[in-house]
């Protein structure tokens, strides 16, 4: 790998990022120009040389001068075999696609964008097939970019090689994009490395994001040891967390947002997830626990309590959402507007009375049918308008706007801090939503 080989710092991976942030371009548009525009004079059969790659640095990045140490080093950790197979093609070059290719991988966009782009710029024939060897070529770019993301890269390369096993169900060493594109969509870690959008989509989906851990941690799901200093993946909401391998397979997030049901408004009840006791003692009896042997304790996502197992019961249902409980907004004080306005409305959401539906209702049910186009106008509306708020008295709840551009990448922690220790539908990320513009 390019790292190991010492050919780019980090410092200079960060400073690439930082190039990258800034630029507006995208690959398949400096991808065209070198395909049949001005810059493919550069082009020697399906590769560039160093001028011609830096003309691809300055085009990309929009950076008229890229430091000439970045520019070679990352010039020469592109260099491979399989671009030298041409008769006129001299040595000192580097696979267009492959560049394109890593790039592509690093900037912003859907996962499934990424893996539809990828898999067609070593599909040269367009007949929408590859073999394992191009397929290679792709895992090769997202090895790379993992290793200077900082990932766990050895943990990460059987997940991939795992997931190919599973497209080539048949055995014949090719691939089709509808399977690499649906395979790599359901990998979740994968997902996250190409930069999966993890924003608040609907309760019951954890909101992951890689980590490493300093100290020993047990996966929620095989309950097995993760490794001092190994990646795992970890809720931004509950803290569930699991290998890498385990994410498919993970239960649930237990954070809902919002009150589903009447009984659910007005009393917060605690949430519990199992290990995640990072204090390492217990807040109901003030023993150890024991989180360096199992997973073991268990922790609230609302009021950050850690107890052993045993201390359940003595705790009580009830939460008071802890020391922020005057700047949190509990699920239990947002409801759907159409729990308000019927009285007798059963004790869940998932199943309506076909007396809501005026087109379904005869006879008696008649007499109801104004109050089911105020229920059905009410499940139509927008998120904002469709939810009841109803503060806890006397408490401030906050709404916190952070840009997880702001102070390197400080911002992202920030957004991941708050989107914890608060209801996630308090905290916004400017980059996706907050506030209209007045």
């Amino acid at each position: 790998m390019a790292k190991e080989r010492g050919l780019i710092s980090p410092s200079d991976f960060a400073q690439l990022q930082k190039y990258m942030e800034y630029s507006t371009k995208k690959v398949s548009d400096v991808l065209k120009l070198f395909e049949d525009g001005e810059m493919a004079k550069y082009v020697q059969g399906d590769a560039i040389g160093y001028e011609g790659f830096q003309q691809f640095l300055k085009i990309y990045l929009e950076v008229d001068n890229v430091p000439r140490h970045l520019s070679l080093a990352l010039f020469q950790s592109f260099k491979t075999d399989h671009c030298l197979n041409e008769a006129n093609v001299t040595k000192d070059v580097v696979c267009l696609n492959d560049v394109s290719c890593y790039f592509s991988l690093l900037e912003g966009g859907r996962p499934e964008d990424k893996l539809e782009f990828t898999f067609k710029l070593y599909d040269t024939d367009r007949n929408g097939i590859l073999d394992s060897s191009e397929v290679d070529k792709i895992i090769l770019q997202m090895m790379r970019v993992a290793e200077y993301l900082d990932w766990d890269v050895s943990e990460l390369r059987p997940i991939l090689q795992e997931m190919m096993k599973e497209i080539d169900y048949d055995g014949s060493g090719s691939v089709s994009q509808a399977e690499w594109v649906r395979a790599g969509a359901t990998t979740v870690p994968l997902l996250v490395l190409l930069g999966l959008e993890m924003t608040l989509k609907d309760d019951g989906q954890h909101m992951w994001r890689p980590k490493r851990f300093p100290r020993p941690v047990y996966c929620n799901l095989c309950e097995s040891s993760i490794g001092l200093g190994k990646q795992g993946l970890s809720c931004n909401l509950c803290k569930y967390t699991v290998h890498d391998q385990c994410a498919m397979k993970a239960l649930p997030c237990e954070v809902s947002t919002y009150a589903k049901s009447r009984k659910d408004i007005g009393v917060q009840s605690h949430v519990w997830v199992r290990g995640g006791c990072e204090s390492g003692r217990c807040d109901r009896c003030q023993k150890k626990i024991r989180i360096y042997h199992s997973l073991t304790g268990l922790h609230c996502v609302w009021c950050h309590l850690e107890i052993h197992d045993d201390c359940l019961q003595a705790v009580g249902h009830e939460c008071d959402c802890g020391l922020l409980r005057d700047h949190i907004l509990p699920p239990s004080s947002i409801y759907p507007s159409v729990l308000e306005c019927l009285p007798d409305f059963p004790h869940s959401l998932t199943f309506l009375p076909s007396a809501f539906f005026p087109s379904q209702a005869s006879g008696p049910d008649r007499k109801n049918s104004k109050t089911s186009q105020k229920t059905m106008d009410d499940l139509n509306l927008s998120t904002s308008e469709a939810l009841r708020i109803d503060p806890v008295p006397n408490t401030h709840p906050l709404l916190v706007f952070v840009n997880p551009k702001s102070g390197g990448k400080q911002g992202q922690r920030v957004l991941w801090k708050f989107q914890y220790i608060l209801n996630p539908r308090q905290v916004f990320n400017l980059l996706k939503d907050g506030p209209e513009i007045g």
